[in-house]
């Protein structure tokens, strides 16, 4: 099933409304898995879902109303609750609430993402990415959302159908990836969701603006986004539910999977005993990039992406069939970010699989 690539324009109504009714299948299919995925992972019914995610709103209101209304316009577009694709928005907060019961044995998988700075690639760009690890079953759920909008920048965004923030660029030249990470002290509380502010780093810009809005709205828990920026700057943000720890480029390649690398972290991390592999992906990736300095384009950047050591525990992800569907991780899009010449090529399965679709900004 190809991506679906979404034209939106307009006030932030109709962008929302645009958005659902091009993918009003794919938003209905998309809210269907994480009911399943809630329901399966914790025991979660709907209605607790959509009670849950009630006091996440004020938070995204008191940042900007417009968020709101984008995502009041993809409910009437799509046909659905307004509550419902709150929830998608807030899905990492809300399957957060559910993780103290995934510790059974089951596949599980992370991103890994990397930077790189423009005096390490082959033509002086900067460039970031990722491959993108998730459910199996969400991969036919994904969308490319082209945006027109006015007093902010224009973007275009790999995210899941009903979700209005995710990984992507904008006219600015900003650019954001992101990785799972957790700590002892998650727990599940309402705050801005972390999808609503891979909006928020995509409508600055200026990466100053992007960080100071992480620092205002610090948690409700934890994540690592690496944000960059056209002119060459590079910061990975490792996301407290108190705090943010900050990390830079060495040698002009950064990398991250899914767990700390901060050496200020001052709490135990606990999302690493699940995702064992996170220990070499982020050292074998940057291995790999530092191997092709100087000649990292989109060819060799794929090569260091499709690697299948301890496959399928890998950088390169494929469904491990000895564990039921719910429970199968793969990489769901590998995506590389040109923040020079503005470009974001993402694949429809694992990198290996390919090939990489060109989109460009609006």
């Amino acid at each position: 099933m190809s991506v679906r690539v979404l034209k939106l324009k307009g006030t932030p109504r109709e962008i929302g409304r645009q958005h659902g009714e091009q993918a009003r299948d794919l938003v209905k299919d998309n809210l269907r898995f994480y009911m399943r995925l809630w329901q399966n992972m914790g025991g979660v019914s709907r209605e607790k879902i959509l009670s849950d995610v009630e006091p996440f709103v004020p938070f995204i209101e008191q940042y900007d109303v417009d968020l709101i209304e984008e995502m009041r316009g993809v409910a009437e577009g799509a046909g659905v609750e307004f509550r419902e694709i709150a929830a998608l928005n807030a899905r990492t907060e809300l399957t957060f609430a559910c993780l103290p019961n995934t510790l059974k044995e089951s596949s599980c998988g992370g991103c890994t993402s990397f930077g790189l700075l423009p005096e390490v690639t082959e033509q002086g760009h900067l460039i970031i990415g990722q491959n993108w690890d998730w459910r199996a079953e969400a991969r036919d759920a994904c969308v490319v959302l082209q945006i027109t909008q006015d007093g902010k920048p224009n973007i275009v965004m790999h995210a899941e159908a009903g979700t209005i923030g995710h990984r992507g660029i904008n006219s600015a030249g900003m650019g954001v990836c992101i990785n799972y990470i957790r700590s002892e002290i998650d727990a599940f509380r309402p705050g801005l969701p972390f999808l609503i502010k891979l909006r928020g780093v995509l409508n600055s810009a200026r990466m100053s603006h992007a960080l100071k809005m992480l620092m205002t709205y610090v948690g409700p828990n934890s994540m690592n986004m690496i944000i960059a920026q056209q002119g060459g700057e590079i910061v990975d943000v490792e996301n407290l539910p108190n705090d943010l720890l900050f990390l830079y480029p060495q040698d002009g390649i950064l990398t991250h999977s899914n767990h700390f690398e901060s050496p200020m972290l001052r709490v135990r991390d606990t999302g690493k005993s699940t995702l064992a592999d996170t220990i070499y992906r982020s050292r074998r990736l940057r291995r790999l990039l530092e191997a092709r300095r100087g000649r990292l384009n989109v060819d060799t950047i794929r090569e260091a992406l499709t690697d299948h050591f301890s496959a399928p525990d890998s950088i390169c992800r494929h469904p491990d069939e000895q564990y039921p569907p719910m429970d199968q991780w793969m990489t769901v899009s590998s995506l590389i970010l040109d923040l020079t010449e503005l470009t974001l090529r993402y694949t429809e399965g694992p990198a290996c699989q390919g090939p990489y679709h060109v989109v460009r900004l609006p």
